[in-house]
């Protein structure tokens, strides 16, 4: 961890809780929008062309850049959470050694939650610069068609899996510990059903994640 200043520290803290309460919300809108998949092809191509403002556009295909500009614009916000979460991590092997004895030593959940979410930004890290150069390089494939090609004609299913998995756990932990440290412990009567409302919302999003990708299938051609 590197020690900061108590002015600066909280500046980081702060901007590590707002970037990340951002992030955490673009990624459950955008997994909702994607879901309109479930409700069929029309429904998703509605979403799509909205999405690239066609309602703004004379000819009604709308504006696939702007899709890009939202990739860039989303990079550019998780790059600098991770820039600003830098200072709360065990870079060092002394630090990551007292890390692992404190945990061995002392049982404590929100500890063992806090390494899930430092892992969990880890594979994060390596993965979303993907999705994002995929979806953002060509935004104009985004649909039912489009999507589902990308998906499981040219595997990309084995980068979403994986980066569903980690960023709603990612998620999730992050807006409990941003949760209590604003009193929402004490306002919902206990920790421990804060934490049932963090593992519900991880399950709920992680199902209807799940459940977008297979309804992709059938439009694979």
């Amino acid at each position: 961890m590197i020690r900061l200043s108590e002015r600066w520290g909280g500046w980081l803290d702060l901007g590590q809780s707002a970037s990340g309460v951002l992030l955490a919300l673009f990624l459950w809108t955008h997994l909702l929008l994607v879901s309109s998949i479930l409700l069929g092809a029309p429904a998703m191509e509605w979403v799509a062309r909205n999405m690239e403002l066609s309602f703004l556009s004379d000819d009604g295909h709308g504006y696939p850049w702007v899709v890009s500009l939202v990739a860039i614009a989303v990079a550019g916000l998780a790059l600098l959470h991770v820039l600003v979460a830098l200072h709360k991590l065990p870079l060092s092997l002394r630090q990551q050694k007292a890390l692992k004895q404190q945990l061995v030593q002392i049982d404590h959940g929100d500890t063992r939650l806090w390494v899930w979410q430092a892992a969990t930004g880890v594979v994060i890290l390596l993965l979303l610069p993907v999705h994002l150069w995929l979806v953002g390089s060509a935004p104009e494939t985004i649909g039912p068609q489009g999507s589902a090609d990308r998906i499981w004609n040219q595997y990309a299913w084995a980068l979403y899996l994986p980066l569903l998995l980690t960023v709603e756990l990612h998620a999730a932990i992050g807006l409990y510990r941003v949760a209590l440290k604003w009193g929402a412990a004490r306002d919902l009567n206990s920790r421990a059903r804060l934490r049932k409302i963090k593992t519900i919302l991880s399950v709920a999003f992680v199902a209807v994640g799940l459940a977008s990708l297979l309804a992709f299938w059938p439009h694979a051609s």
